[in-house]
């Protein structure tokens, strides 16, 4: 079936949910049910459809391995990488997981991945893991991307304007100064390790066994999930990367204390819940610079379940079913991801933030992912080894841009 068609048999059924959601009736609730697993089915299959469409496209504009170390973030894919990216050479890292050996394309990459034995991962493999790691990264996934040929130290400047004006001047009178308020941020690239994925030489020696495919998955499930989380809740310290809700909670002032639903159906009276009053006074909490179209919310799977339900005082659906290819589901007119990193609904917990991800939090990378083979190490249990090694770094440039919702304690 077509997205467009999934996407109009969904919006028929989220409009008899919402028929039923009025009632009360153990008949009319068993049919909610029923309805809402058959639209998150939907769902699920349109997203899945379209991500993959949109990363499809992706793969064939695979950033240049040959960037300047000031960094920048859309790069054409040169004829070398063409060759990368084909098929003989994913062939050919194949065989350099089963023996060792590189062919000609591997030794050009790996002469430039500077620890003996490793070799950084080939373009098509690390498209295919990128896959693997988005499927866990809901904020990397929205955020801006930086991308560094090195792993110097990076300076980035930031301006926050947004309490200056200009001024009305009369004929030869004076004018007076109002520079706006710069800052730095430096961004390091602290390296994160898959750790060892052992397996066995029997499995290597067969030819049948996709030797690429177990580290695919195995490499992108370990760094993406450990990513997803260090990019909202890092620490900077035992984590050292400065996750976005720790750099929130550091600046100050960016908290909106939630109400709850009471405001919706005049019954709740668990703060520890969600209400429209609360998404207007995310959304609010930004200064009009930094409400962009392209803002969104985040939140965590069960706090979505729970939107599905939520409805305004006029009983209208806050969660916004969307029929266009492409584009979305929303709420408040705003986009949204998902991330499991982010706190449940819940006393003191911060369960959804709303901002400006696209351009004022900036991921950085230094060059590729790199592999490293273990071939000796393990050879008493007859089995190998493979680890892969990322660099990253996270920051907040400006979280003016940012609000988040926070939970009462009772």
């Amino acid at each position: 079936m077509h997205s467009l068609e999934k996407r109009q048999d969904r919006a028929a059924i989220v409009r008899e949910m919402v028929t039923l959601s009025q009632s009360n009736e153990p008949t009319d609730i068993a049919r909610w049910k029923q309805l809402d697993a058959q639209q998150e089915s939907l769902r699920v299959q349109i997203e899945q459809s379209e991500r993959a469409s949109a990363l499809n496209t992706e793969l064939s504009q695979i950033r240049n391995a040959d960037l300047p170390n000031v960094g920048t973030e859309e790069h054409a894919l040169t004829a070398s990488q063409q060759r990368r990216s084909s098929l003989q050479y994913k062939r050919e890292f194949d065989h350099f997981l089963r023996t060792g050996e590189r062919g000609a394309e591997l030794r050009a990459i790996g002469a430039a991945s500077g620890a003996d034995g490793a070799t950084l991962v080939p373009q098509g493999f690390e498209a295919e893991l990128e896959i693997a790691m988005k499927y866990w990264g809901g904020v990397a996934n929205i955020s801006r991307q930086l991308i560094t040929d090195t792993g110097n130290p990076l300076l980035w400047p930031t301006m926050d304007d947004t309490s200056n004006t200009a001024e009305w001047l009369t004929e030869a009178s004076p004018v007076t100064n109002a520079d706006p308020t710069f800052s730095n941020i430096t961004f390091s690239a602290n390296l994160l390790s898959s750790k060892q994925v052992k397996y066995s030489v029997q499995l290597e020696e067969d030819s049948a066994f996709d030797l690429v495919g177990l580290l695919t998955q195995a490499f992108g499930e370990r760094l993406g999930r450990t990513l997803d989380t260090a990019y909202w809740t890092g620490d900077g310290s035992d984590v050292p990367v400065t996750g976005l809700l720790t750099a929130l909670q550091t600046a100050g002032g960016r908290e909106v204390l939630a109400v709850g639903a009471n405001a919706n159906d005049g019954v709740s009276t668990d703060l520890n819940s969600i209400g429209t009053d609360d998404f207007s006074a995310m959304i609010d909490k930004l200064d009009r610079a930094y409400q962009k179209p392209t803002n969104q919310f985040i939140f965590n799977q069960h706090t979505q379940n729970s939107l599905r339900k939520l409805k305004d005082k006029y009983g209208r659906p806050v969660w916004e079913v969307s029929m266009a290819q492409g584009e979305p589901d929303k709420i408040f007119g705003y986009g949204y991801t998902i991330d499991n990193a982010v706190a449940s609904i819940g006393a003191g917990n911060v369960s959804a933030a709303f901002g400006d991800f696209k351009n004022s939090f900036c991921i950085r990378r230094v060059r590729g992912i790199a592999v490293v083979l273990f071939r000796e190490l393990y050879m008493t249990n007859y089995q190998r080894a493979a680890q892969s090694f990322i660099r990253v770094d996270a920051k907040c440039l400006q979280p003016n841009a940012f609000a988040y919702l926070e939970h009462p304690l009772s």
